[in-house]
């Protein structure tokens, strides 16, 4: 089920019967069958860029500078009203139109932050649904909710409570989510169980860890473009090459990673020339202020670090902003020093794939804050996202590994990558579902 944003989407909507499911068919020919809702673009605009993106984002990622922002008015209520819960209403009686075609309970699987007041609204009309949400972002503690106002912040709990069982990446969010039953709303906790009480019914709450679809990036590692791609790091890397690869979305850190770089270049004069920090981005929600005026502050100190300590044939950063699944990958075999700094993330899937398809056995430097930080923290070296200098003393620590340790660690990460899987992912949730609800 998909909300049209395209013109593309709203032609195959149109061409299909409204009561039934639209026929979505894939480059590889793979068809889908796709229930469409159409909202309008204003309604849409206001649940997706207002109230979703960035509001429930940037609460959900600690990125609030609560000195100044956010201001939390009329227009926030009428985007609530107007935007968010009305597309989540629409999903919702798309959901129990869909319901009525089969004779069985049926089983509705919801994803993410766009759609927390979704499974509350479908058990109020298909009774006999079994539901499961899973969460992809973090989620903060009780009091960073209280950013929200009262009505908007338990709505949201109460619509995620509407399933019959939660799923998060980490057994942080799961401890996080449970504390704001408990705290922000009064409800009956069992943190053993990992169980909320509500409404007479248990609600279990769960964390499975996103994992890295193996055959995929098999394919992608020995596909022609990604070897061509290949030949063409290896005519210009030099010596070290350190890499990221992200969006440049706020809570990624990406400035705060070419600062760290930054004291790197001031402490070892031995590394100039002979190493480089390659930043493969992608741009990110730049219909949003604070995202547009981020790319440019990236941009501008990428700029400025290369101005002060470039030289004749060596630019310190290599900046691409360009979106290649190819290109990303042949990064990833090619690195020596993979950097992922950032401030928080529900899992990060680029800590997986890089150390996965890397072939030089290049070091994870890794984010505590990032959730794949719970599976690989004792195999990488870890960082605070906010303290530059110690970035930069990790970033010279990889470089210098020995060769010993630096195979043993790529060896055990790749093991710890290959065991939770995106098979494991999918079949762990719905085997509690199985064993849970029946």
């Amino acid at each position: 089920m998909a909300a049209t944003r395209t013109d593309d989407d709203r032609e195959l909507a149109a061409r299909s019967d409204p009561a039934l499911p639209a026929v979505l068919e894939t480059e590889d020919g793979t068809r889908y069958r796709v229930a469409f809702i159409e909202p309008d673009p204003e309604a849409y605009d206001l649940y997706y860029n207002q109230i979703s993106n960035p509001l429930l984002w940037f609460i959900q990622h600690y990125l609030w500078d609560l000195g100044r922002e956010p201001v939390l008015d009329a227009g926030t209520e009428r985007a609530w009203r107007d935007g968010y819960q009305h597309v989540n209403r629409l999903f919702a009686e798309r959901v129990a139109i869909e319901a009525q075609r089969t004779t069985r309970p049926p089983l509705v699987l919801v994803q993410d932050y766009q759609l927390y007041c979704v499974p509350a609204m479908v058990r109020e009309t298909v009774s006999n649904a079994r539901l499961q949400q899973f969460v992809h972002i973090p989620w903060p503690t009780a009091q960073y909710w209280k950013i929200l106002p009262r009505r908007m912040r338990d709505a949201i709990v109460q619509g995620i409570l509407g399933n019959d069982i939660i799923g998060f990446q980490t057994s942080r969010d799961v401890r996080n989510f449970l504390l704001t039953c408990d705290e922000n709303m009064g409800l009956s906790i069992d943190f053993r169980e990992r169980t909320v009480f509500y409404q007479g019914r248990a609600v279990w709450v769960r964390h499975y860890p996103i994992g890295v679809d193996l055959s995929e990036f098999q394919h992608l590692t020995e596909h022609p473009e990604t070897l061509a791609q290949e030949r063409l790091i290896d005519s210009w890397r030099p010596e070290f090459l350190i890499l990221r690869v992200d969006r440049t979305d706020l809570s990624k850190n990406i400035v705060r990673g070419f600062l760290a770089y930054e004291r790197l270049l001031e402490a070892h004069m031995e590394l100039h020339g002979r190493v480089q920090f390659w930043a493969y981005l992608q741009e990110s929600r730049q219909d949003i202020d604070d995202y547009r005026a981020y790319l440019g502050n990236i941009v501008g100190v990428a700029a400025r670090v290369n101005r002060r300590f470039g030289a004749r044939g060596w630019m310190p950063i290599r900046l691409e902003i360009d979106e290649n699944i190819h290109k990303a990958v042949a990064a990833y075999k090619c690195f020596d020093v993979l950097l992922v700094n950032s401030i928080y993330d529900g899992m990060n899937l680029v800590a997986k794939e890089g150390p996965l398809c890397n072939k030089r056995n290049g070091v994870l430097v890794l984010s505590e804050n990032a959730g794949s930080y719970e599976e690989l923290g004792d195999l990488v070296v870890s960082i605070n996202p906010f303290d530059v200098d110690q970035t930069a003393e990790a970033l010279y620590l990889a470089l210098i590994m020995d060769e010993r340790e630096r195979v043993a660690r790529a060896e055990r990460v790749r093991e710890a990558i290959r065991a939770n899987d995106i098979t494991r992912w999918i079949t762990s949730q719905l085997q509690d579902l199985r064993e849970l609800i029946g």
